[in-house]
């Protein structure tokens, strides 16, 4: 993807997809939870997700990360770094760059937030997930907390880009002991899926209007 940072920030200015970008990568059950929810998370915990992208050889990039299988009901799956709303955060932009200073150690004065993406809400975890896009402009220097973190993914923007990237499987989730059958991102590096692939398909789907 051929983007400035001032691109991306203006395209994060539009109106946003929301539903109709989260629904092309939910799984039969999301979309009837969906359905059913219309809208209303109820009780939903508060927590947010940073998306963060990067300049690299000219080339962009997101970074993701998988998390280590303590971590509760999204054991071991890929995600965007990010976590629960803290009183302390005020905002759930700053928990969103707390979170990914805990998580893989960029501290926030490293970051420019460019926007922000529509909220997701999560069933198995009754989260409302606030999700911000930020920029670096080089690849960040990286310190993983392994308690929590697995593995720092990198991926390039371009590999979500050729018609066959987006396939189906299914998928073991650890902390319940059951599969789903679920589309996903095939990229070099990962299979993307769940809320994660949701997420992203907003901000690809953005990104790729004129």
């Amino acid at each position: 993807m051929n983007l400035t940072k001032e691109n991306i920030k203006l395209k994060l200015l539009q109106p946003l997809p929301g539903k109709a970008s989260h629904i092309k990568m939910a799984t039969r059950a999301r979309l009837e939870e969906l359905a059913r929810l219309n809208g209303n998370s109820h009780d939903a915990k508060k927590s947010a997700v940073l998306i963060l992208l990067f300049h690299e050889d000219e080339k962009l990039k997101v970074i993701l990360i998988r998390r280590s299988f303590y971590v509760g009901v999204h054991a071991g799956q890929i995600a965007f770094p990010g976590g629960r709303f803290e009183e302390e955060d005020v905002d759930v932009r700053n928990t969103a760059l707390r979170e990914i200073q805990e998580e893989i150690g960029i501290t926030r004065d490293k970051i420019e937030v460019l926007g922000r993406l529509s909220d997701i809400y999560v069933p198995p975890s009754n989260f409302l997930i606030s999700v911000f896009v930020g920029y670096m402009d080089h690849k960040p220097a990286f310190k993983p907390d392994e308690r929590e973190v697995a593995e720092i993914i990198e991926v390039d923007m371009d590999d979500f880009l050729p018609e066959n990237v987006i396939q189906e499987k299914e998928f073991l989730v650890p902390s319940n002991n059951y599969s789903v059958k679920a589309p996903y991102y095939k990229v070099k590096n990962a299979d993307i899926w769940g809320a994660s692939a949701m997420v992203m398909t907003e901000l690809l789907d953005l990104l790729k209007t004129n």
